[in-house]
């Protein structure tokens, strides 16, 4: 990569603060605090007594949805672009994370995204369909962390 195509755009500054029930809050731009923890299954991975946990999305939890919602969007503005309207259902995104146990540490292995389409009469298949090929090369998350993990999606047409 040459130092053109990765110049440095932005830094962004997160803060992290531990809290009761082993959850964290996290201060994101924008949005403000966000509580994330672990749910019961994490939880009985990592030994932690329920009685000391307050259940709560885990970070692997946010990576999915940031990942399923980063790509939903890349594909619904390509879609908008061939004049594709997405509101009102006309696009729906479903996503399904694979979390695995990897020498002793959960990780994401795998997010495979469905998405349903009801196609307007006045824009091509074809087009829609080539908007889906290309749209995961143009999303930021599924370009960051594409490499080690497995991320798939699917068209299904309405």
């Amino acid at each position: 990569m040459t130092p053109a195509e990765s110049a440095l755009v932005q830094e962004v500054t997160i803060a992290v603060r531990p809290a009761p029930g082993r959850t964290k809050l996290i201060d994101l731009p924008v949005d403000g605090e966000v509580v994330m923890g672990m749910r019961d299954e994490v939880a009985d991975h990592y030994r932690v007594p329920r009685e000391d946990l307050t259940p709560h999305a885990t970070t692997l939890d946010y990576v999915i949805g940031a990942t399923a919602g980063c790509l939903t969007g890349t594909f619904a503005g390509m879609l908008q672009a061939l004049g594709q309207d997405t509101r009102d259902d006309r696009l729906t995104a479903r996503a399904r994370g694979r979390i695995v146990k990897d020498r002793g540490v959960l990780r994401i292995d795998a997010v495979h995204v469905t998405y349903t389409l009801r196609v307007d009469e006045s824009v091509s298949v074809s087009d829609v369909e080539r908007a889906h090929d290309r749209h995961q090369n143009h999303c930021p998350i599924a370009r960051s962390i594409g490499t080690s993990v497995t991320i798939t999606t699917e068209l299904r047409l309405s």
